[in-house]
């Protein structure tokens, strides 16, 4: 024999089944969220592409400082200015800096002329983080402006070299990338 209430009860049993089966399935698929972001963490954590992309974000900054200072130059401190350059590069663009310092220094007094850059985009297009070598290219603007006259923007796009020397690295080449209008 049943009753009336055996159907409700039967209903509200399938009800309450229903509600604990989905949230065991959320609990579960929390949990397993949980252990593979926990695990993806873990391995960015250790992974040797994140110090690879330091290094690259080191010499990218280092050598967009670099090309800002030996484009900038004021005739009125030039000393002050050839020795920032000394100091941002190394090899044979340092020994090139250091010997035509005297030659350099006059032609910059005569000129009356200062220079002040600013790199606009850069990127690093060789790292070699074993070696201490790296290469850059870089467009940067050089505002020129002779004594009593206005500021005339330059645009340059150069290639520059970098190497590691201590725990530093510094400018160790320099080249103008020519550039050819598409035709």
């Amino acid at each position: 024999m049943t009753t009336d209430t055996e159907p409700d009860q039967r209903a509200r049993w399938r009800v309450t089944n229903s509600v604990v089966l989905a949230l065991l399935l959320v609990t579960v698929v929390a949990f397993g969220s949980a252990a593979w972001f926990g695990v993806a963490w873990l391995r960015a954590g250790t992974d040797d592409d994140l110090d690879l992309a330091g290094t690259r974000d080191e010499v990218s900054r280092v050598a967009s400082a670099a090309l800002v200072t030996v484009s900038t130059l004021d005739y009125r401190k030039v000393d002050e200015d050839l020795t920032r350059w000394i100091n941002a590069s190394t090899g044979a663009l340092r020994e090139e800096f250091e010997t035509r310092r005297t030659s350099s220094k006059a032609a910059l007094e005569q000129a009356k002329t200062v220079t002040t850059a600013t790199v606009l985009k850069i990127a690093v297009t060789d790292l070699r983080e074993r070696e201490g070598k790296a290469e850059v290219i870089a467009a940067v603007r050089v505002d020129v402006t002779p004594e009593g006259k206005q500021a005339t923007p330059k645009y340059l796009r150069l290639q520059a070299a970098v190497e590691r020397v201590g725990a530093d690295w510094k400018l160790s080449g320099v080249t103008p990338v020519p550039f050819t209008p598409a035709g």
